[in-house]
C-alpha cells in the first residue's frame, strides 16, 4: 500500500510541475504581446499626426484617417495612404475639382 501511495504522489508532484511550466510559458507568451497591443505612445502626434508603437511609426491615411506603419505606406509626394486604391481615389478627387472637401466628408460618414 506505501508504494501504491509513495506512486500517486510521485505523480501528482510531476502533473504540478508540468502544469506549473505550461502556466509560466503563458504569463512570458502574454507579457511578450501586451506591449504591442497596449503600449501605443505619441511622439510628434501634433504636426504630423505619426504614432508609434514599439518604436516603428505609424501615420494616418490622408483619404479614409486608417494609422497605417510607415513601413507599409504608399506615399505620394508629402501624402501617406494605407493603399494604392486609396492614392488613385484621392487623386481622382484632386482632378474633378473636389479635393479637400470630397475627402473631410468621407471622413465625417
Amino acid at each position: 500500500m506505501g508504494k501504491l501511495l509513495s506512486w500517486v504522489v510521485l505523480i501528482a508532484l510531476a502533473w504540478l510541475v508540468f502544469h506549473l511550466i505550461a502556466i509560466s510559458q503563458r504569463r512570458r507568451e502574454r507579457s511578450r504581446n501586451e506591449p504591442a497591443a497596449g503600449g501605443t505612445t505619441s511622439s510628434g502626434a501634433g504636426a504630423t499626426g505619426e504614432r508609434t508603437i514599439e518604436g516603428e511609426p505609424i501615420v494616418p491615411c490622408a483619404h479614409c484617417g486608417l494609422f497605417v506603419p510607415a513601413s507599409d505606406v504608399v506615399r505620394d509626394g508629402d501624402r501617406s495612404y494605407c493603399s494604392v486604391a486609396h492614392r488613385d481615389a484621392d487623386r481622382a478627387a484632386e482632378r474633378s475639382g473636389n479635393g479637400r472637401a470630397a475627402r473631410s466628408r468621407s471622413r465625417e460618414e
